[in-house]
Formats: C-alpha cells, sequence, structure tokens
C-alpha cells in the first residue's frame, strides 16, 4: 500500500541559489524565491520508491539542458531507480542539446505525451520556470535536480533536490585541518562568476573561521573554467607567486588532474586535495601519485531522491526526504577509503554512483 495521499504544503519563499551540475553549473543566481534553504540541509536521503509507486501505468522522466557522461549515469540511475515500480511503464530522456528553446520544448513536449513525474535539470535558470510552472498546474510532479531555477517552490514547482554548499564547506574545513592542520589553501572554482562557485567559497570561507592556521592565498574564488588544462596554467602561476601552496580546494574534482600535473611540473610535493564531483581519471591519478585526497559524491544518485519526489507530488503525497542534500563523503585517503580506477570506463565515468561497474558500462554503451 501506498502512504496516505495528501497535498505537501508549500514551502516558504527564501534566499536564492544556484548550484554546481557536475561541471556543469548555473553562472546565474536567480533573484525570486528558490527551492534553496526552503527545508533547511539534511544527510542524503534514503527513501523507498515503492511508497509511491502509481496504482495505474505511468510515464515518468529526466529533462537535461544538455548531455554527457554524468547525465547518463544519472540517467541509468533515475531508470534503476523506476525499475522498483511495475507501473512505472516509461522513462524518457530528453537532452536539449544547450539550447534554451529547445530545453522548454522538450518539456512541454513531456506534458503532451502525458508525463506525469519530471525530474528536471534546469540549466537555463529563470528562463524555465514559465514551462516548469505549466507543467505543475498541469498537475504533472515536477523537481528540479542540482541546478536551482529560482521560482517559488510550492507554486512554480513542489519541491527540489540541491547540493547543500555551507555542508561541503565544512566538510572541507574540518578534512583540512586534520589532514594539513597549518598552511596555505586556494580556492578553484569554474566559469568568471559562477554563482555556485561563489556559494560553495563562501560556505568553505565561513567554515575556515574555526581554523585559523589555514590561511587562503587568495580572498575570493580562483577561476578555472572547470578545465583540467586551464586549472594546470592557473595553479603554476600561483605556485610561481607564492610557492608551494598546502592545500587545494575544488568545486569540480573531476578536472583536478590538472592540479596535480602543475605540482609535478613544478618539481613539488602534491598538496592536500578536496572537493566535490570526482571521476575515474582522478582515481587513476592517484593510484600513481598517492596524494592526500577527499572528495564529496554521490551526485548521481540525487536523480534518485528527485524521482521519488516527483512520483509523490504527482499523487498528491509528502515526501520528507531533504531537498537541501550533504553530499556523501565517498572519499577520503586519510580514512582508508581511497578512490577507484577503472581504466575500461571512460575518464570521467562517475565511480560513486549506486551502479555496478556492469551497470556503468551498459549505462555508457560499453560492452
Amino acid at each position: 500500500m501506498n502512504k496516505e495521499r495528501k497535498a505537501a504544503p508549500a514551502a516558504v519563499c527564501l534566499t536564492a541559489l544556484a548550484l554546481l551540475a557536475s561541471g556543469c553549473a548555473s553562472t546565474t543566481a536567480s533573484t525570486d524565491g528558490s527551492a534553496a534553504l526552503q527545508t533547511g540541509s539534511s544527510d542524503y536521503g534514503a527513501g523507498d520508491i515503492t511508497d509511491y509507486c502509481p496504482d495505474e501505468p505511468t510515464k515518468v522522466a529526466y529533462a537535461k539542458g544538455s548531455n554527457n557522461t554524468w547525465a547518463q549515469i544519472t540517467l541509468a540511475e533515475i531508470k534503476d531507480e523506476a525499475s522498483k515500480c511495475e507501473t512505472i511503464t516509461d522513462v524518457i530522456f530528453t537532452d536539449a542539446q544547450g539550447n534554451q528553446q529547445q530545453a522548454v520544448s522538450d518539456l512541454n513536449g513531456l506534458v503532451a505525451q502525458g508525463v506525469k513525474a519530471i525530474v528536471i535539470q534546469p540549466e537555463f535558470g529563470r528562463a524555465q520556470i514559465p514551462s516548469i510552472a505549466a507543467a505543475t498546474q498541469a498537475g504533472v510532479g515536477i523537481v528540479p535536480l542540482i541546478s536551482d531555477p529560482g521560482g517559488i517552490v510550492g507554486t512554480d514547482y513542489p519541491d527540489a533536490v540541491l547540493e547543500d554548499p555551507n555542508a561541503a564547506g565544512a566538510e572541507w574545513a574540518k578534512w583540512l585541518d586534520a589532514t594539513v592542520g597549518k598552511g596555505t589553501v586556494a580556492f578553484l572554482g569554474g566559469t568568471p562568476g559562477a554563482a555556485s562557485s561563489s556559494l560553495f567559497f563562501e560556505g568553505f570561507k565561513k567554515a575556515l573561521k574555526k581554523y585559523p592556521d589555514l590561511e587562503l592565498v587568495s580572498d575570493s574564488v580562483i577561476d578555472t573554467n572547470w578545465d583540467a588544462g586551464q586549472k594546470k596554467r592557473v595553479v603554476s602561476g600561483l605556485l610561481a607567486q607564492h610557492g608551494r601552496i598546502d592545500a587545494l580546494v575544488s568545486d569540480y574534482s573531476l578536472t583536478d588532474t590538472g592540479v596535480i600535473d602543475a605540482y609535478n611540473a613544478a618539481g613539488l610535493e602534491p598538496p592536500a586535495l578536496t572537493g566535490l564531483a570526482s571521476g575515474n581519471a582522478n582515481g587513476c591519478q592517484w593510484e600513481k601519485e598517492n596524494f592526500p585526497y577527499m572528495t564529496l559524491d554521490e551526485t548521481t544518485t540525487f536523480g534518485r531522491i528527485a524521482l521519488r519526489k516527483a512520483l509523490a507530488a504527482a499523487q498528491g503525497m509528502e515526501n520528507d526526504e531533504p531537498s537541501m542534500v550533504k553530499m556523501p563523503k565517498a572519499i577520503d585517503t586519510e580514512a582508508g577509503t581511497n578512490p577507484k580506477c577503472l581504466p575500461d570506463l571512460p575518464p570521467d565515468a562517475d565511480l560513486t554512483s549506486k551502479l555496478s561497474p556492469e551497470q556503468l558500462k551498459s549505462a555508457l554503451g560499453q560492452r
């Protein structure tokens, strides 16, 4: 039996955030209400989708602004979660190929097809709110994933699943205190002005107040365009200016291979390195370098929470899993949790997903 069906209360409108989407981050913060901070922060959700399985045959969908390896793994996670409900007949994926108008058209098309629950990654921010709100008005349970479009929760959409930048900052600072103790730190972000980088930096900077022996070399985000080659060039410049920096924090760990390359080129011992959203390339590099390393991960699994929330909303049910999620600590070499390296998978494959290596290969078109 499903949980008793009743409408979830509308959340209170608070400050807007726009958060990282695993290497494809929004650079624009919304200016009105959004999902962020509306339900506080909590640990990763562990709900049971069978509580929300529809009574009737139902189509669900994952609508993405652009396609990449991360998106394919997230789609596979959503499909795996949906497979636990016999009444879910289709899991549809749409890829807007980086085109805003196509993203709007894709969503309208899903509603026209009778899709009842949609996990959406609104990478074009507020521009997608009218179509998201229209889907909500049509009775579709639509839940933004990781990218925060702004709008008003409870009106434009019922709920969202976002990353918690303050919790991330606290974890990074605590780990660096234990690992480095005293030394210099740099924070590496993405494109100039990226709101997600600013939010993660502010969360980290606030957390550093507890650890005065850790000193930032720059009181602002250091832009790297989330690109490994650019990170190598930027970090090489930082090393030339400051000498060896003891630790670096990154809001997109996959491209931190460039950080280690910069230290090697300078003939310096690698730093303590921490961040979020790692990939296969990091583990393969770590096997050769063995530097102190910690990441917050499992972001592809957030799609499972979003699907459960979308199904609940479509049926007028409550779902009390967190909207602002603390990313789990997936790698911590100081605690003996080392990164994985699977050479037969792509360098950008997220090995912290809930999928087995065989499922990952299938999701990425490999056998």
